[in-house]
């Protein structure tokens, strides 16, 4: 399978299809000035939104840097057709050969990773992955941009709150949707499991995809091991969504601030530029 043929990715789960298509990309949109945190950090000629779905974040790239070519990979056609209503002069293609002849016309070329490399390794197997980083990792950039949800070990050094954090959780929340977690992810015992359930439990209007979906197949200390020689980290930080804590405040009577998302600039110190 070709990993970059993305209806098998981000449409289904096996044949769980995304049940209310506008709802998600509205929620992929939510927080869109935090996803654009590079754009006063580097100084691109271009910027690869690889999976752009609908364009919305281009759009507002569009707008707080005019002069930036954009480009936008989305092997979903429908998505695609969507994100070309949107953007009338960006470069948009579902065939990622074509990104590459038109990131070589540019001397600053950036991509955005945000919020797929869990959908990736959510839906392909580890040859697929491994093709995945190839193409990242390939040269062609100079700035690798991340976003996404991707905690660290530490998530789980201190479990001193923990069993009366899960027994509020369990005693507030839909029982379908608990029970329906832990039959695919197994009983929550611990804080990684906790917040991935966190992460996702309002999101019943897709919850068939939303509960199989992996939020956390990487740990940040995992992504570190895949950066080669020549790359290294230039911006860094890691953060719960700011609305989340008075979300589970209110929902589950619980002060919990665990960090799931990261942020991160790496940069090829060997490019020519």
């Amino acid at each position: 399978m070709n990993i970059l043929r993305w209806k098998q990715f981000l449409e289904s789960i096996g044949e769980i299809p995304i049940f209310n298509i506008d709802i998600y990309n509205k929620r992929m949109e939510v927080g869109w000035e935090d996803k654009l945190f590079f754009l006063n950090k580097i100084n691109p000629d271009v910027i690869v939104d690889f999976g752009c779905a609908d364009g919305s974040i281009l759009v507002k790239v569009k707008n707080k840097k005019p002069g930036i070519k954009l480009i936008g990979y989305e092997p979903d056609e429908k998505m695609l057709s969507i994100a070309k209503s949107h953007l009338d002069d960006a470069f948009l293609t579902s065939d990622w050969n074509e990104v590459v002849k038109e990131v070589a016309k540019y001397s600053r070329p950036a991509i955005l990773l945000s919020s797929v490399i869990h959908e990736v390794y959510s839906y392909s197997n580890q040859s697929d992955i491994d093709k995945f980083w190839d193409h990242i990792f390939s040269g062609i950039f100079k700035w690798i941009c991340i976003r996404d949800m991707m905690p660290s070990i530490q998530i789980n050094n201190n479990m001193a709150n923990f069993s009366n954090d899960i027994s509020s959780v369990r005693k507030n929340i839909d029982p379908h949707l608990i029970n329906s977690y832990e039959n695919v992810w197994g009983e929550i015992k611990d804080y990684k499991s906790l917040m991935h359930l966190l992460l996702k439990y309002k999101y019943v209007e897709n919850w068939n995809r939303e509960v199989e979906e992996n939020y956390f197949p990487l740990m940040l200390e995992e992504l570190y091991a895949l950066i080669p020689t020549g790359y290294q980290i230039t911006y860094q930080d890691s953060f719960l969504l700011p609305h989340l804590p008075s979300q589970f405040k209110d929902d589950f009577g619980i002060d919990i601030n665990k960090k799931t998302h990261a942020k991160m600039i790496i940069t090829n110190k060997k490019f020519k530029v």
